[in-house]
């Protein structure tokens, strides 16, 4: 809980560095607004371990763990924030085009979506193709975080009768808190090379983690 402290109070000072700053390519503007949300995700996990909520907590695991994997497939893999946009705006028409007048809108905003990430980036790859979280934490390299981990926390998010009923309390109480601390060095790491953000040495950081990494692994 003290390293998650730590970095948690480190994201917000580095947040707080980019006012004012204009972000480099679209790519970087994500991965600014996207560590927002895994310093919002970790501000709220400390403030309910803090105040004894543990079951409350683990519903702020799964929104930390996909704004880490979308944010670093946008830097990893090129057009994989027009498709993040765009798997969006599929969403969005399924609430909105519901006769042809709706239908026309929800088009005239994807064409205009499209000119958008072509004014900013000209070469940026814009395909219509849909992603998934998976295939976010695929491009961001975390496809084994994503097949254990994540498909755990989904069963809180999702109210599955194991979560609701405490049988997962034992398998998650010990890695919530190692978890969310990764999710927020992975973000300062990225904020550090792609971002004019102010962070302080991360090696120490790491340590620690890796450290109390070990210290839970058997043997």
């Amino acid at each position: 809980m003290s390293l998650l402290r730590a970095l948690q109070e480190i994201l917000a000072r580095a947040l707080d560095s980019l006012a004012g700053k204009l972000p480099t390519t679209p790519e970087s503007a994500y991965l600014g607004w996207a560590a927002v949300s895994v310093n919002r995700a970790a501000d709220g996990f400390l403030c309910l371990r803090d105040s004894r909520r543990v079951a409350a907590s683990k519903l702020l695991v799964r929104p930390a763990l996909e704004a880490t994997f979308a944010a670093i497939a946008v830097l990893k893999k090129d057009g994989f924030l027009f498709r993040q946009a765009y798997s969006e705006w599929e969403e969005d028409k399924k609430m909105c085009a519901e006769d042809a007048a709706g239908e026309q809108e929800a088009e005239k905003k994807l064409e205009a979506l499209k000119r958008a990430f072509r004014q900013n980036r000209p070469t940026c790859l814009v395909e219509c193709k849909r992603v998934t979280v998976r295939d976010a934490a695929d491009a961001a390299g975390f496809l084994e975080i994503y097949a254990s981990a994540y498909r755990i926390y989904c069963r809180f998010t999702h109210g599955a009768l194991r979560a609701v009923v405490g049988d997962l309390d034992d398998t998650t109480d010990t890695i919530d808190t190692p978890i969310v601390t990764w999710c927020a060095l992975q973000v300062l790491d990225h904020l550090q090379t792609h971002t004019p953000a102010e962070i302080p040495d991360l090696i120490p950081f790491r340590k620690r983690l890796l450290n109390a990494h070990q210290r839970r692994s058997p043997g």
